[in-house]
């Protein structure tokens, strides 16, 4: 679609709703902040009043997920999950910090004044780690499934599963297209019949009334279906209820159908319902007999809906079928379009190419905007130096008072902004390897495997972040320690 004003609309909204609930308290509460607490650098306790603001964010940003996604039940996920595994990850941190103090005793001096100035603010290191842990697993999580996830899905299909597709076969030419196929040596699945038709009632109730919006069963209601009817189970289906034609009791005048029990599920159809389609103008009836579940991805003509055989007759038909044609048959592929030019060929091969090129657009769109948040993360961390720098200013001048040379002081914050970075990496690997170990094995239903490049996310954040804090800090290095002294 051509570009609008309302995605730049809602930008600008979610911005200043983020800076209304999360910047105004703290500048608000400037007025209240006490003369004396100033001059003794004290910070004030967060009032409740502030706490209330910050939930109406987070209620507003909630609501901006919701109206951009028109997804309830993702807006809640993502917003309990988020605050669940922020709250789980900063507790092992802050955990990890404190460990962390037992090595101080015996750590070379560099050592314990970087990882003395973590542990003197861990909920702010932890806060900042978990920060940019989260914005280095994005960013490695959607590298990782572009590059892989295609791919990982193909390789797990048999070598002989079905790569071109064949639609549209008249009734005339079903024989002569069958024999076709043969004399090409094609590995090919049956030819099923198929007829278009729309559900359109559940029990002599319409079916609009008992669908909910945004459903699958909606989806599937707004269309025509592509109805086909088969005496023996099909292969990658398997009954979860009811039973097939062959144990169906004679002499039943409604003929059987068969669901599958997701759509079922979605339409909150059962056994026994009585189901009406409109094929052509005309209105036919079936029986719910069973339910299937059926193994999509499996390349082999899939359909919702298996009729009884007989229960179509004299409608208009035409043919469906899936054939494997090892490589290097393109020419036969050719001659088969132009010996039935009615038919439709579809070459699964250069569909996942198109596919694979869809991906890689709507990823590297991510990987930019990553980027933005990437570069709003060390933003965040250079303000956060900038709150603390009047305290490194004037630690930085009384160790160097008291003889600490400038390469010990530049050691000391490598290595402090080096370890908030490398826990940041290792927070992104692992949390990406657990991420892609539920995906693959529940959602995809894929082989996982694991990922050893992920270790340079540990050494990429220690790089970034360190690079990033001795930058900021660089002005507690460059002040001079008597004018600091003097000041104070």
């Amino acid at each position: 679609p051509a570009g609008g004003i309302v995605p730049a609309l809602a930008g600008i909204g979610t911005g200043l709703v983020a800076l209304a609930g999360f910047a105004l308290p703290p500048i608000a509460a400037l007025g209240q902040v006490p003369p004396l607490r100033v001059l003794r650098r004290d910070l004030l306790p967060i009032p409740p009043s502030s706490w209330v603001v910050y939930g109406a964010a987070l209620f507003a940003l909630g609501l901006i997920m919701w109206r951009l996604s028109l997804d309830l039940l993702l807006t809640f996920a993502l917003l309990g999950g988020g605050l669940v595994a922020a709250l789980l990850l900063g507790g092992l941190l802050l955990l990890g910090l404190r460990s962390l103090r037992q090595l101080l005793a015996g750590a070379p001096l560099a050592w314990r004044l970087g990882l003395g100035q973590l542990l003197r603010h861990p909920t702010a290191a932890a806060g900042q780690a978990l920060a940019f842990g989260l914005i280095l697993l994005a960013m490695a999580l959607v590298a990782l499934l572009r590059a892989e996830l295609l791919d990982t899905w193909q390789a797990q299909l048999p070598k002989d599963a079905p790569n071109h597709f064949a639609l549209n076969i008249l009734p005339d030419d079903r024989e002569p297209f069958a024999q076709r196929l043969h004399q090409v040596n094609a590995a090919s699945a049956p030819l099923y019949p198929v007829t278009p038709g729309r559900l359109v009632q559940i029990n002599d109730q319409p079916v609009q009334q008992l669908v909910s919006k945004d459903s699958a069963g909606e989806r599937a209601v707004q269309r025509d279906l592509s109805l086909t009817w088969a005496a023996e189970l099909p292969a990658g289906n398997a009954l979860t209820a009811g039973n097939w034609w062959q144990a169906l009791p004679s002499g039943e005048e409604t003929p059987g159908v068969s669901v599958e029990a997701e759509l079922a599920r979605s339409l909150e159809v059962q056994l026994g319902d009585v189901l009406t389609f409109d094929i052509g103008g005309q209105q036919r009836q079936a029986r719910v007999s069973s339910l299937r579940s059926v193994h999509w991805d499996s390349f082999q003509p899939n359909f919702y809906m298996i009729f009884q055989p007989g229960t179509l007759q004299g409608l208009p038909t035409t043919y469906l079928t899936s054939f494997y044609l090892a490589p290097g048959h393109d020419v036969d592929v050719v001659a088969l379009s132009r010996a039935f030019p009615a038919v439709t060929i579809l070459q699964v091969d250069a569909l996942l190419d198109q596919l694979r090129s869809i991906l890689a657009q709507v990823t590297l769109a991510v990987e930019y905007v990553l980027l933005f948040v990437l570069a709003a993360g060390l933003a965040v961390l250079f303000a956060g130096l900038q709150a603390t720098l009047d305290e490194r200013i004037r630690q930085g001048a009384l160790l160097r008072a008291l003889g600490a040379a400038r390469p010990l002081l530049v050691k000391a914050r490598r290595i402090e902004f080096g370890l908030l970075g490398a826990a940041s990496g290792l927070l992104a690997a692992v949390g990406c390897e657990l991420i892609t170990l539920v995906l693959y094995r529940y959602a995809f239903d894929l082989q996982w495997s694991p990922h050893p490049w992920l270790l340079v996310l540990p050494l990429a954040g220690a790089l970034l972040v360190g690079g990033a804090g001795v930058l900021g800090t660089r002005r507690a290095l460059n002040a001079s320690p008597l004018a600091v002294l003097r000041e104070s």
